[in-house]
């Protein structure tokens, strides 16, 4: 796996994180998609469960890049065609890899757990601003997964975004393509520095004008965290 980590970048989920997912079956499998906000995983089911990690488990962080509204890029069609040429495809989308063939995914999925050691992958949906996990292997998530319980859309009881907790070590190439695509989207030269204190500052504009309570500000800042505020880029 180390070779991966070096092209595309790694996270650790700890032990103990919460995670999000949109689904009727509480039951493990070889893959399993969350979210790490409630809110996101309403959007897929109005039945949300929330699943606990009992061990630190690490990740591909699979993401080309972000632009200046965190819209984030993801890695996953560029990794399988670099893991499988001979079916590759330049024109594939995210969702071509992981959702329009169960054999595709299945076959990317255990060829990066049984080849590479790899245990999941974090990137976008859909190539926007959410982010999703996908955790491999039945008897690996038997272990490193606990159900809590089942949720709904209207339950506030899960406001934070559990990518706060996430240790997020992305490829320097990650870092390169996005500060290169900030330029191409500016009007005007910024520096890193600047970049991200401009997106900040608008950032805490929008939450003070929407909130009406400390509580309130708080559950914003969880509802406009992502990948840009994660890695204060």
């Amino acid at each position: 796996m180390d070779n991966l980590n070096k092209i595309y970048g790694y996270c650790i989920i700890p032990k103990n994180t919460l995670l999000f997912r949109g689904h009727n079956e509480n039951s493990v499998s070889d893959c399993m998609f969350f979210s790490l906000k409630h809110c996101v995983a309403g959007v897929f089911n109005e039945n949300i469960q929330v699943w606990k990690t009992t061990k630190d488990i690490q990740l591909l962080f699979l993401f080309e890049d972000l632009d200046k509204r965190s819209w984030t890029k993801s890695s996953l069609p560029q990794l399988f065609n670099l893991l499988f040429p001979e079916e590759g495809n330049p024109d594939f989308v995210a969702l071509d890899i992981k959702h329009r063939d169960v054999t595709r995914t299945n076959k990317l999925v255990a060829r990066l757990f049984n080849e590479y050691k790899c245990g999941g992958w974090l990137t976008s949906v859909e190539d926007k601003v959410e982010l999703e996990v996908c955790l491999f292997n039945e008897q690996a998530n038997e272990e490193q997964l606990v159900f809590v319980n089942t949720s709904n859309r209207n339950n506030e009881t899960y406001f934070e975004d559990s990518l706060n907790r996430l240790n997020i070590f992305p490829a320097a190439e990650f870092y390169e393509n996005t500060i290169r695509k900030f330029n191409i989207q500016s009007t005007s030269f910024e520096t890193e520095r600047e970049f991200y204190q401009r997106y900040i500052k608008t950032q805490r504009a929008w939450i003070k004008q929407e909130a009406k309570s400390d509580n309130e500000k708080t559950e914003l800042k969880h509802f406009y965290s992502n990948l840009r505020t994660k890695l204060k880029v």
